[in-house]
């Protein structure tokens, strides 16, 4: 469902790029062949101001001052890259389609890992992370997709806690670790409120909004409205599990251009892991970042 999303999102932003890239041409008199080099611009200046937009609404929404427009263009600019890289894998995720680990290495025990991506996402998202979660050695890892897209985030619960009981089947009476970006680390939370005692392990999660965004303010979708800072919801949420009861790790940054406030990522009693200079799909390609995610579940699984 996430690869249909954006599949239309792209076919969208490919007709505007089509029409401003012939307009211009047909305006400047310029060869026909020079039409192609004016949409591939075009579609790359769309996906660029999309990008942009979160950058200057987030903090602005919020009422946070953040760093010099030096160090946020950087961050910009690689958070394009890795929005598009991101946006062509969730596309081609059907056909290309990710392999979760099933079994660890020889001689090796279990170390049973559950990936939740966040909103509007699918498991291609994990490409970066689960290569490094292979070469530290974990297994089974496995990924799923939270569908449908936008409805209440206690809806996904039951899915992942039957995620969470495969896993343990394969690996009994081993606790069950879960790493999970964005909206995924309270589609966790949630889930550990019904989720057998002993089950979970240890909780990692990377750019999670635990006390809300103000960007979710701008959308009515029914996950959204829970992801509002200040909402029923995450208060509730909040009242039960802070501090944390359980091993748990958030890892977030400074100018994440989706969570805002910044520091909306780190959850009272947990081990914080504090960057800067990475937008919120960066998180989940950035060596360090991925070096803070292994060492943490080595904390509840040494290797």
């Amino acid at each position: 469902m996430a690869a249909h999303f954006w599949r239309c999102v792209l076919a969208i932003e490919l007709a505007l790029a089509v029409a401003i890239g012939l307009y211009l041409n047909a305006a400047r008199h310029w060869p026909k062949s020079e039409a192609p080099l004016l949409i591939l611009g075009a579609l790359a200046l769309l996906q660029f101001l999309l990008i942009a937009c979160s950058f200057i609404l987030a903090p602005v929404l919020a009422h946070e001052h953040r760093f010099g427009w030096h160090r946020n263009l950087w961050t910009l600019l690689k958070e394009y890259v890795y929005f598009s890289v991101a946006q062509f894998r969730m596309c081609a995720e059907p056909y290309w389609h990710l392999r979760d680990i099933e079994s660890p290495p020889a001689g090796q025990p279990s170390r049973p890992l559950l990936l939740i991506h966040g909103v509007a996402c699918n498991r291609a998202i994990w490409r970066p992370m689960i290569a490094h979660l292979r070469a530290a050695g974990f297994a089974p890892v496995r990924t799923l997709d939270l569908e449908p897209l936008f409805p209440d985030i206690d809806s996904y619960t039951a899915g992942v806690e039957r995620e969470l009981l495969r896993l343990q089947r394969c690996s009994p009476g081993t606790r069950i670790g879960i790493v999970a970006h964005s909206m995924g680390g309270l589609v966790a939370r949630a889930t550990l409120r019904s989720a057998r005692p002993g089950l979970i392990g240890r909780i990692v999660t990377i750019a999670t909004p635990h006390h809300g965004t103000a960007i979710a303010r701008l959308f009515r979708a029914p996950a959204l409205l829970q992801m509002r800072p200040g909402s029923a919801w995450l208060k509730s949420l909040n009242t039960l599990q802070e501090p944390v009861t359980i091993p748990f790790t958030c890892i977030y940054s400074l100018q994440d251009n989706l969570i805002a406030p910044a520091r909306s990522g780190a959850l009272a009693g947990s081990q914080l892991h504090e960057l800067r200079g990475l937008g919120h799909l960066e998180l989940l390609r950035a060596p360090h970042v991925a070096e803070r995610v292994v060492a943490a579940l080595n904390q509840a699984w040494p290797a």
